[in-house]
């Protein structure tokens, strides 16, 4: 796919677009986002005819909640789902990695309308207030943020939420420790404004590299590239210089002042997380210039869904990532599992073959994404870990909580509700993470008692025998 249209089109194919016309920007797009993603399979939707915006000005929400469409998203093989999904993402990351530069072009569609100035209005555009306690309204939940190392020259891609304030001021909500933030920190000190560009509806490849933790200096732009296997094409940003995907639906550029000549409060925010995160003062993000499609579309993924719903690709990318680092140190691993409904969990399937081994796993998916993770448990290779039902059964029946392992001062972020009044006073955004091992022990894993498993061979004759009755 070429551009989030190619995107949108393909979801219609599949038969999981649903278009709804004449809601409020104010909460209605909200509230109906939120009522259907918690049925069963929610389609897309496309929000058209906003009240107070010309036809044509459009919101897309729920893109990825199924596996159909998450696939569709990552060039996946269609039908692929579950634990295969991630298995799928797992491949390709274990793929040698080739840096595919992007492309620049000299037009594209992001430019058939370029507002600068006085004529700047971030409101001209449906920007959404989702929820009744959210601090204002958010543009940015399925963004990516590009920045420029002032020193290295490289570009970074981020994915980080955007609350607009006025017709051209911003705030873009940076974690300590993100390279955006890192970034920015190094024009501050120069006592500058840190030039950045927001695409609020872009290829979903580029979402997704924006979400990829990759090391210092590799850009996700250059990734995006590798996994479509062809070059980004960008053009160069009117007022920032910044590489900009010349197939977006908008784009807002300017700069992120100092926090000492300009902050905002940001928040509150009604997050994946199930909680409103708290308010605190960001750095003013001055709008120098709006460009857009004609008839753009704000992609929106991030807002709260409701319990157990995916919002974006967060679980399969963990689980897949943590499955291709567990591939070249630890054997014998048989999948890896971040369940949606308690996406804070990450869920290792092992065939044990020492003692320790299952520990290690845990610890080496520990090392390779402790951001966030509060939960790891380990399991044989008899339990399937996309399962809730059975790794229940495994916590039940083979872990011992007297054996559990916890690992204080990991690495979390400002969403987690769990933090305390005192820790964010300090700016103390750890947590701690338990390490379950769920697995038979090793070391009498052949006297442990046999589980229950039912005959194939009598289970395919019974299927046949009574079809009508299991129907």
């Amino acid at each position: 796919m070429k551009d989030l249209r190619e995107f949108i089109d393909g979801v219609e194919k599949l038969g999981e677009l649903k278009v709804i016309n004449g809601a409020n920007w104010d909460l209605e797009i909200g509230s109906l986002t939120y009522q259907i993603a918690r049925k069963p399979n929610p389609p897309a939707v496309i929000f058209d005819n906003i009240k107070g915006y010309p036809a044509g000005y459009r919101v897309l929400t729920i893109p990825y909640s199924t596996d159909a469409r998450a696939a569709l998203s990552l060039g996946m093989p269609e039908g692929t789902k579950g634990l295969e999904l991630v298995k799928q993402v797992r491949e390709r990351l274990n793929e040698p990695k080739k840096s595919i530069p992007p492309v620049t072009v000299k037009n594209g569609p992001v430019f058939e309308n370029v507002i600068t100035g006085d004529a700047v209005d971030i409101f001209k555009l449906p920007v959404p207030k989702w929820q009744p306690g959210d601090g204002g309204r958010y543009i940015g939940i399925g963004d990516t943020i590009i920045t420029r190392d002032p020193d290295e020259g490289w570009v970074n891609l981020g994915v980080h939420r955007v609350q607009v304030h006025d017709k051209n001021t911003a705030t873009i909500m940076f974690e300590h420790g993100k390279h955006g933030d890192m970034m920015r920190q190094k024009y501050w000190k120069k006592g500058k404004g840190c030039p950045v560009a927001v695409t609020c509806g872009s290829d979903p490849i580029l979402v997704f590299a924006g979400s990829v933790r990759l090391p210092w200096g590799e850009s996700e732009m250059n990734f995006a590239g590798w996994w479509r296997r062809q070059p980004i094409e960008v053009v160069e940003g009117p007022t920032t210089g910044l590489p900009i995907p010349a197939t977006a639906e908008i784009v807002l550029e300017g700069e992120m002042l100092p926090p000492e000549v300009e902050s905002r409060d940001e928040g509150p925010f009604a997050e994946q997380t199930g909680h409103y995160s708290p308010t605190k003062p960001e750095s003013a993000f001055k709008v120098k210039a709006i460009l857009h499609r004609n008839n753009p579309v704000i992609l929106a993924h991030l807002t709260y869904l409701g319990k157990g719903v995916r919002t974006g690709w967060t679980d399969l990318k963990k689980a897949a990532s943590a499955w291709s680092h567990l591939d070249k140190i630890v054997p014998g691993v048989k999948g890896v599992w971040v369940p949606p409904e308690w996406p804070r969990a990450m869920i290792v399937s092992v065939e044990q073959k020492y003692g320790g081994h299952a520990k290690q796993a845990a610890l080496g998916a520990l090392a390779q994404h402790s951001y966030n993770l509060k939960y790891i448990i380990v399991v044989d290779e008899d339990i399937d870990p996309s399962n809730i039902n059975e790794v229940l059964f495994a916590l039940g029946n083979r872990s011992d909580p007297a054996e559990f392992d916890f690992i204080h001062d990991s690495w979390c972020n400002a969403l987690t509700a769990r933090l305390t009044p005192q820790q964010r006073e300090l700016g103390d955004i750890t947590q701690t993470v338990v390490i379950i091992n769920a697995c038979k022990p090793y070391y009498w894993i052949d006297k442990f008692p046999a589980s229950i498993e039912t005959s194939p061979e009598v289970d395919a004759r019974v299927r046949k025998k009574f079809a009508k009755d299991l129907a």
